[in-house]
């Protein structure tokens, strides 16, 4: 008869089964830090990419709104325009005047478009959580009211605009300012338009259909001024916040 011998398998201790655990712990541990290393590089990147972005946007808007506030000449010359024909009647007021003004500084109006692709994305797609600086986010939301604020302002500002235009057409001859298909009036100087020989007549011959005229580029005058106040607001903020987020994030 034959005696198979049992062969005997050592027991292994349960500080190797610790050791196990640990090294399988740590090697899942250390791959989830680099993960989060990883994903928290890529969103600090994307939150420099914003700030940068919105640096150039800040930027191109206050160069614009230099120009626009430029514009602020024309406040006074409607100004002028309204105080010219409250204190002349159909005898004594120079025509040639009225069209000057009334061409100059009530047929247009200059506005601003700003920069807002980098502040739409940030709020719309639930970006502003990568600005980790509490006090840029507070200050991103006020400049986003603030434009807001300023394009309500702009649609009253067009909106009445054309109450003093169409008005205008029961009073003004545009055709004087056109004589021919080839040359226009020049409206750069005003000396030499005044001087112009002939006196161009105004279609209505009621007064009060120039008071009522004056009376509406009074009220587009108001809301054009406050436009204006709005955009010098904006322009001394949005200076001191280019100033400010590069100074935070450090950049030159």
């Amino acid at each position: 008869m034959e005696v198979h011998a049992h062969s005997h398998t050592a027991r292994k201790k349960w500080t190797h089964y610790f050791w196990e655990f640990i090294m399988l712990f740590l090697a899942v541990f250390c791959g989830f830090l680099a993960e989060y290393q990883l994903e928290h590089k890529i969103e600090r990147d994307r939150e420099k990419q914003y700030i940068i972005s919105m640096i150039k946007e800040l930027e191109a808007d206050t160069a614009q709104l230099k120009n626009v506030l430029n514009d602020s000449v024309r406040v006074h010359g409607i100004d002028s325009l309204v105080r010219y024909i409250n204190t002349h009647d159909l005898t004594n007021l120079d025509t040639r005047l009225l069209y000057y003004y009334k061409r100059k500084y009530l047929s247009s109006v200059r506005t601003m478009n700003f920069s807002k692709n980098t502040l739409s994305q940030l709020k719309n797609a639930g970006n502003m959580r990568l600005i980790r600086k509490k006090n840029v986010v507070d200050s991103l939301n006020k400049l986003d009211n603030n434009i807001s604020e300023i394009e309500e302002q702009k649609d009253l500002v067009y909106y009445h605009y054309q109450f003093h235009v169409l008005h205008g057409t029961e009073i003004f001859n545009e055709w004087y300012y056109y004589p021919d298909s080839t040359r226009k009036r020049d409206f750069t100087n005003e000396q030499q338009f005044l001087n112009q020989p002939v006196a161009p007549p105004l279609i209505t011959k009621e007064y009060q259909q120039l008071l009522k005229y004056a009376s509406l580029a009074s009220n587009w005058r108001g809301l054009v001024r406050n436009y204006h106040r709005m955009l010098t607001t904006n322009y001394k903020f949005s200076s001191e916040l280019i100033a400010f987020i590069k100074k935070e994030y450090r950049i030159k």
